[in-house]
Order: C-alpha cells, then structure tokens, then sequence
C-alpha cells in the first residue's frame, strides 16, 4: 500500500543476516531494517497486598536490555500518610522505580526509564511493591510493566 508516495518494504519472519549482524533470526524487517519490538511482564497491585506487600511481575531472560517500567495508577492509593510503590528486583527492590516517580494518590500512568535496569546477565524475576505509612489505606489499584527487548 502506497500513502503519500512512500511505500514502505516491511518483511515478517526469518531472514539470512552474518552471526555478527547486531540482530537476527525472527525479525521485522522494515526497509530492510530490523526491528526488535518492545516487550513487557506485568502485573496488578491493589492496596490490600498480603506480606511482604510485593506481587511479581515476571521473569525475564538473560540478556534482555531493561529500559524502564510503566506504572498506570487506575484507583489512586489513599494511605494516611505515604503511598510509595516501586518497581525491581529480589536484589534491589527499587531499581527501576523509586519512591517519589509514581504519583500513587492519583489516578494517572507513569512512564519511568531514568533508571532502566541495562541488559541482565542472568534470568531475573522483577517485582513491584507498595509499602505505607499514617492509615492504612481502603483504596488504591495499578497496572505495571517491565519494559524490555532481546537484542
């Protein structure tokens, strides 16, 4: 399909490229370019998460290049005092996320790539957690995603 005059050359599947082509095998392939998509794990949380307030939300491969994470509040948390969600690893809970990114009392989403986790030497489960202080709060939901590619 030609729009405007451009007529773009987009190829799906498998493709012959040398080993040391920086991307190969299953591809997409527009103007002969390949493109690796954009993947995310995620996962929800809601206010009432049972200890140690952290829900997974994925495994990611050895390899895979982390560019940062989506949080998309979509009922806002209502602790007395301090809502804080935040988004990594086992190792280090707040790699991708830290306290005072997100906007937890407020309905709204996130784009956080500050911090993005580099590419990962080994399989890796990534987690997000919501700790508060003051009340405890009866309301507060969110949607969150791991951004990331295999390169």
């Amino acid at each position: 399909m030609t729009y405007a005059g451009y007529n773009p050359h987009v190829k799906l599947g498998r493709k012959s490229v040398p080993d040391s082509a920086p991307m190969g095998g299953d591809q997409v392939l527009m103007n002969d370019v390949p493109i690796r998509p954009i993947s995310m794990v995620g996962n929800l949380i809601t206010f009432d998460v049972a200890l140690p307030y952290r829900v997974s939300l994925g495994w990611l491969p050895k390899g895979a290049a982390v560019f940062g994470a989506v949080v998309a509040v979509t009922a806002a948390f209502n602790a007395g005092t301090t809502n804080v969600l935040v988004v990594g690893t086992r190792a280090d809970i707040d790699n991708l996320v830290e306290a005072g990114d997100v906007n937890e009392a407020a309905v709204g989403t996130a784009l956080v790539c500050h911090r993005g986790g580099g590419v990962l030497t080994e399989d890796t489960e990534y987690f997000v957690q919501f700790t508060q202080t003051g009340g405890a709060a009866t309301t507060g939901e969110a949607r969150v995603g791991v951004l990331y590619a295999i390169p």
